[in-house]
């Protein structure tokens, strides 16, 4: 890495993993490319369709990317010794049939929840949603994070689950998960791991919410459990006042607040370079 000089390029999320969000998604690119370029760094930002060609010969690759074909490309640059931000590893561990298990084993607390394959959900994932009562659960697809309607269903009772679980059959989808409703405000956070940078949003207000020390823990908590640095997702507050984390993903919009986030963002990327073998 040229000290003086790095080259790093941003790849962009494809257009059918963002959903009504394309520039949004584009924009925290380009707001951290910015505030690299302007702390000495030569970057480029291309459409996940080049990564093939346009990552040779640079010191890091940062990406919003989730497809297949890009998720095997990052692995060529992680074995050719690349830092990538973030590793193919930590995308798919985004996925709930991945997460589920690694919040657990790193003790994140979270709503109760089962695996369940849509066409053959198993009798005792049903009897858990009757167990819910008029509360009920919801039905998420396992895989990548809602990109259509009937991606995220609640429902109430086995029957209205295994038509939801059915419609995400229908759809290829080969995993799901039954995640108990909890009460309580929900807030979309967005955070950068080790630079105190952290925002939370009640529902769709666009001005953050004074975030309690145990939201930020919880949130960075499932971040790095999932190997995560740049992070966003949501948590609900139950009446108690105990937090659960509901959902973990890598590199949202950071719509409501991009203009705070592109200078945590690019120190933290910085940071990676920093740290890469041969720095």
């Amino acid at each position: 890495m040229s000290a003086a000089s790095p080259t790093l390029v941003g790849v962009a999320r494809e257009r059918v993993y963002s959903p009504g969000k394309v520039d949004a998604d584009r924009a925290i690119l380009e707001s951290a490319a910015e505030a690299l370029a302007a702390r000495g760094a030569r970057v480029d930002v291309i459409e996940a369709e080049a990564i093939d060609t346009a990552t040779a010969n640079v010191d890091l690759v940062f990406t919003m990317a989730q497809g297949p074909r890009a998720l095997a490309a990052l692995r060529r640059i992680e074995a050719a010794g690349t830092s990538v931000v973030h590793p193919s590893e930590a995308i798919l561990a985004c996925h709930r049939v991945r997460m589920l298990a690694r919040l657990e084993r790193a003790g994140v607390s979270r709503p109760e929840a089962r695996l369940v394959a849509p066409g053959q959900p198993q009798a005792e994932a049903l009897a858990f949603v009757d167990s819910l009562g008029d509360a009920g659960a919801w039905v998420k697809r396992g895989d990548v994070h809602a990109t259509e309607p009937g991606d995220v269903v609640r429902v109430r009772g086995a029957a209205e689950a295994v038509v939801a679980l059915g419609a995400l059959a229908g759809r290829g989808v080969c995993d799901a998960v039954i995640e108990a409703h909890v009460e309580g405000p929900t807030f979309k956070f967005y955070g950068v791991v080790g630079t105190g940078f952290f925002r939370a949003y009640q529902g769709e207000a666009q001005c953050p919410t004074k975030a309690a020390p145990e939201w930020v823990a919880l949130a960075e908590q499932g971040a790095r459990a999932l190997g995560l640095g740049i992070y966003g997702g949501d948590l609900i507050v139950e009446a108690s006042g105990r937090a659960r984390l509901v959902d973990v993903n890598d590199w949202p919009s950071f719509s409501r607040c991009r203009r705070d986030a592109a200078e945590p963002i690019a120190e933290y990327l910085l940071a990676r370079l920093r740290e890469a073998p041969g720095a």
